[in-house]
């Protein structure tokens, strides 16, 4: 099968589609195929699913037709968030990988990094004890986002009493509000399962900070990780 930038001249839409686009972005564009294939041409990630093309840029997901080359529809990204399940552990090692911070300029670490005891510790056999809780954001039936807690003697450790925090995100679907429907969903889950607290462990550089502290977060004390991180501990009262 061509990708969709191969065939981008075959894009089209109908008249009821044109003004579904338009109200859905309230989209001033006289010409809505030509922006849907500007969209195309500068797209953050397209994902192929099924029989629909997902191209996603700048917030807003069109959806297009992979035989017909029809554009269905755009809207604004919606990721919808729900309970995490044992079929989406699976999936737990890849955004363990993405939530190791990495400051801009520096090199991904290997995939293995996940392999170190002080970060796999974070998903190893997950489900197994209590408080490990989790919430997935999901995006035309893929997941894009994960957080989860346990209570495991790691980085933002409190006592045995307190799940502690991952989150993570694809890199593609950041900056979009997701972390925070992820973390509020999380806040209840954990609330509805008794816990009065929730800690975490970030490095001081890492720009995730002032979402947690928007969120509730309050910083009390620092510590250093086993390779070296100035991290900040964090605790939010449920």
């Amino acid at each position: 099968m061509k990708t969709l930038e191969e065939t981008l001249e075959k894009l089209h839409t109908t008249p009821r589609g044109e003004a579904r686009i338009k109200r859905s972005l309230n989209l001033q564009a006289e010409d809505v195929v030509a922006w849907c294939k500007d969209t195309v041409s500068e797209a953050d990630i397209i994902i192929g699913q099924g029989k629909n093309w997902y191209v996603y840029r700048r917030g807003v997901v069109i959806t297009v037709n992979a035989h017909s080359g029809t554009v269905i529809t755009a809207h604004k990204l919606n990721a919808k968030v729900r309970i995490l399940c044992e079929l989406d552990y699976a999936c737990l090692p890849e955004f363990l990988y993405q939530a190791v911070y990495i400051p801009a300029g520096e090199e991904l670490p290997p995939r293995s990094i996940i392999n170190d005891p002080e970060i796999f510790i974070y998903i190893k056999e997950f489900g197994m004890q209590l408080g490990d809780l989790g919430v997935v954001a999901e995006q035309n039936g893929q997941v894009v986002g994960a957080a989860w807690t346990r209570i495991i003697p790691a980085y933002g450790h409190i006592d045995h009493d307190t799940p502690e925090l991952a989150i993570s995100i694809l890199p593609e679907f950041r900056g979009y509000g997701i972390g925070t429907k992820l973390l509020k969903r999380l806040f209840e889950v954990l609330r509805k399962h008794g816990y009065k607290r929730t800690s975490l462990s970030v490095q001081k550089n890492n720009p995730a900070v002032r979402l947690y502290q928007r969120l509730g977060y309050e910083i009390t004390g620092d510590r250093r990780d086993h390779v070296g991180h100035e991290d900040y501990l964090m605790i939010k009262e449920l």
